[in-house]
């Protein structure tokens, strides 16, 4: 009797079967955090090191179960993803994947969180920010677009502004209880702010010289003030009535800032390429409340539910901090 010969193909041990994951793995690069007023906080990771990319949309119940990563509802995406937001009022939340898709989720009685409906941006959102009327505003590339969810569905963009910028806007904020205003941080070095009620919607607040802009934050406490943060690691803080020469600034890392973000009694969080974490009073010289370093890589999300602090990084962590 003749040995059978058993013939593999070339590569065949090395090749991979790559399949989405049918329950959700808390990956160790966090990349932003949010928090609504029941204290239900939202926290997106993505696996960005291995061969297949994808990520997971984690809803906690609580502030006790963010900690201790006990979630309520989840999502499980078949790429990257870069930011989320919950829309006020409602139980909805919006997703942006870096395959430049909006998502609006809902979450229901079942943990898995419902796909309400899908489009494709312009470009790879890099921020999100949402009004209270079920409107969302997303900016990506040199694009800032406006969404209105209140029909469940994000099939276009009522309104879509290209190129006023001239290169990637990093970080979009919305004026607080008013529909048509929300300002524009980019890495071209200006901070715009914008009317939709216009002919020519924007109008540029702030050049920096030096350096590109990398978050903007509206004051809910002082509404007539904006703060911007920048790649060198400074604040800007403004006064829209007296656009283009800032107010107060404050030198905050060596290293660029990533996000900043105001709570309703006017405290500033702010994070940066660096571990360090910081929350800022800024009517008072930006005196320093909070400076901690806990993370052991770089923080990247910021939420606040009333006076405290949710942060997260690239270390699989989610902080907590009360003021």
């Amino acid at each position: 009797m003749t040995e059978v010969e058993v013939v593999y193909p070339p590569n065949k041990p090395l090749e991979r079967v790559l399949l989405p994951s049918k329950d959700p793995v808390c990956y160790d690069h966090l990349y932003f955090v949010d928090a609504n007023d029941k204290d239900e906080v939202l926290v997106g990771c993505s696996n960005v090191v291995g061969a297949y990319w994808e990520s997971t949309l984690f809803v906690y119940g609580n502030g006790d179960g963010a900690v201790m990563h006990k979630y309520s509802n989840y999502y499980i995406s078949g790429t990257s993803i870069s930011d989320a937001v919950f829309i006020p009022n409602t139980r909805k939340i919006v997703l942006a994947e870096d395959t430049s898709h909006l998502r609006l989720l809902s979450m229901t009685e079942e943990p898995s969180l419902k796909c309400l409906d899908f489009f494709n941006a312009n470009a790879p959102i890099e921020q999100l920010a949402a009004w209270d009327h079920e409107k969302v505003v997303s900016c990506g590339g040199n694009n800032v677009s406006i969404w209105n969810i209140e029909n469940e569905s994000v099939a276009n963009p009522f309104e879509d502004y290209k190129n006023v910028h001239t290169n990637t806007v990093k970080s979009i904020t919305v004026k607080p209880s008013d529909d048509y205003l929300f300002a524009t941080a980019s890495l071209d070095r200006k901070a715009c702010i914008w009317d939709t009620r216009m002919m020519i919607p924007a109008t540029v607040l702030y050049q920096n010289e030096f350096s590109g802009l990398t978050s903007i934050a509206w004051n809910p406490q002082q509404t007539d003030f904006v703060t911007v943060g920048s790649q060198g690691g400074d604040l800007y803080s403004f006064d829209i009535r007296q656009p283009r020469e800032f107010r107060s600034y404050h030198h905050c890392f060596d290293a660029s800032i990533h996000r900043i973000k105001f709570n309703n009694s006017g405290y500033l969080a702010v994070c940066g390429d660096t571990s360090k974490v910081l929350v800022l009073e800024p009517e008072h010289s930006y005196r320093i409340v909070l400076k901690k370093a806990d993370h052991d890589g770089v923080a990247r999300g910021l939420g606040w539910y009333q006076n405290t602090l949710y942060t997260c990084g690239f270390d699989k962590k989610i902080n907590r901090y009360n003021i």
